[in-house]
């Protein structure tokens, strides 16, 4: 994959904390039975797992870069429960048409601005909600 990530035309970063241990979100994130319900449109290839930090995947389909999630372990100050800071990323370029890993050229037509921007704001909402129900699938759950 010849990605210029420099150029990416997505790129999200979001922070969430989850009030449950580093090895539950693990757990949750390391399934890869659960990476298509996230990211329907995306093909996801490990190629850096850190453990109990987090997973690096390349990412393929209707974009194509890289994907993070990084696991930070947050410390109770109080009787309360331990937590852990959701780091996640996202730097990917829309793929050309009929493609899986080649990008599209951008133009940068105002057109394609508007595009981009709802592909990106489509992708926010879409990991806000997958976070969230996992935020309350593993609270609640304690």
């Amino acid at each position: 994959m010849n990605q210029d990530f420099d150029h990416c035309l997505i790129d999200i970063a979001d922070d969430t904390v989850i009030y449950a241990p580093v090895t539950a979100v693990i757990t949750a994130v390391g399934d890869s039975s659960t990476w298509r319900r996230w990211w329907p449109d995306l093909t996801l290839k490990v190629y850096g797992d850190r453990g109990n930090k987090g997973l690096r995947w390349t990412v393929s389909g209707s974009l194509v870069g890289s994907s993070e999630i990084w696991l930070e372990p947050l410390a109770s100050h109080t009787s309360g429960p331990a937590g852990t800071i959701v780091h996640y990323y996202l730097r990917a370029t829309p793929t050309r048409a009929g493609s899986e890993i080649v990008p599209r050229a951008a133009t940068n037509s105002v057109r394609e601005q508007r595009e981009v921007h709802k592909l990106r704001e489509r992708h926010v909402l879409a990991w806000k909600r997958t976070i969230w129900g996992l935020k309350d699938s593993l609270e609640n759950s304690r």
